[in-house]
């Protein structure tokens, strides 16, 4: 299933926020994951969970951590879903 890069967006952001408790809508892609919003390993455990399911795709966590931004990550995972 193709998904748009606003998609993905949509779909990232709401899974952050879940990780870290705290309204997706306060998040932006240029936010970085650990000077910005304080991101932990276990909580890129359960976005890479919720990625999972809501793209079908399989989100390795070492490809997560690697993003330095969100929109790193919105990249990387727009390639994955092609």
């Amino acid at each position: 299933m193709a998904f748009t890069n606003e998609e993905i967006t949509d779909i990232l952001l709401e899974a952050v926020g879940k990780a870290i408790k705290r309204d997706p809508a306060t998040l932006s892609p240029d936010m970085r994951w650990v000077e910005d919003l304080n991101f932990k390993s276990v909580q890129g455990m359960k976005v890479c969970g919720l990625l999972n399911y809501k793209l079908k795709i399989t989100v390795p966590l070492s490809a997560l951590i690697e993003c330095t931004t969100l929109q790193d990550a919105v990249d990387m995972l727009a390639g994955m879903v092609e």
